[in-house]
């Protein structure tokens, strides 16, 4: 029996929560953390929807982040490296030795917004403790508990059960998949463009790169979901 949870850590003193403040009106996604054996992890943030000024400007004043720099600009969508400022969090051992999987984990002006995957209850109680140890207030938006990978009931705050967990990447995602395979893109060396592909299916290039990211964050959610591969610790 697994769970996933939807949660919100609400903490000025997360990283990125002062980015996320001072460009309201943008997303500021975690794309990937590089852990090292010594020494604060390296962070790959997506923020969308923001003009590129005011991005820059943003980290460039955030005091929870250092060593910002930018990865790659496309369209209203940009991509930054930057590393955490400060004293790692507490209880680190406690999230080192925790086998859940981040799926998504988005900065705001309060703290973070994420859906995390658990093994079991007791996976997701020694991440609420290493949330405790730190002052970071952890309100539960939504669990699922799952069994042979089926999506089950949700349960809220206030124990309610409703929808069902949406398993399945949606159909532009999928479609997007299907026709950059089709078309050549994954080949090496490849035989299209992600310029070609997002003209064969009347998109922007931004629209593109966005919807086949997450249909492969979704592939590979699934195949460490299945197949137990816990994620990198150094």
């Amino acid at each position: 029996m697994g769970l996933i949870a939807e949660f919100r850590m609400t903490s000025e003193q997360l990283p990125l929560a002062d980015v996320a403040a001072a460009i309201p009106e943008a997303t500021v996604e975690f794309e990937s953390v590089q852990v090292r054996p010594s020494g604060a992890p390296t962070f790959i943030v997506r923020v969308a929807d923001a003009g590129g000024d005011a991005a820059d400007a943003a980290f460039a004043g955030a005091d929870s982040v250092t060593d910002h720099s930018l990865v790659v600009a496309d369209g209203t969508t940009r991509r930054y490296r930057c590393r955490p400022t400060g004293d790692p969090p507490a209880d680190m051992e406690l999230l080192a030795d925790n086998g859940s999987i981040p799926d998504r984990v988005l900065a705001t002006p309060g703290g973070w917004e994420e859906r995390r995957w658990f093994a079991d209850r007791d996976e997701f109680d020694q991440f609420r403790a290493f949330c405790r140890s730190n002052d970071y207030e952890l309100r539960l938006d939504r669990l699922v508990e799952t069994d042979d990978g089926s999506a089950g009931e949700e349960t809220g705050p206030f124990g309610t059960a409703g929808r069902s967990w949406p398993r399945e990447m949606t159909d532009p995602q999928r479609e997007v998949l299907v026709t950059a395979h089709e078309m050549g893109y994954f080949d090496t060396p490849r035989t299209a463009t992600m310029a070609d592909v997002a003209d064969e299916l009347g998109v922007s290039s931004a629209s593109l790169s966005e919807r086949l990211r997450r249909a492969q964050d979704h592939l590979v959610a699934e195949f460490r979901r299945t197949s137990g591969i816990k994620p990198r610790t150094n």
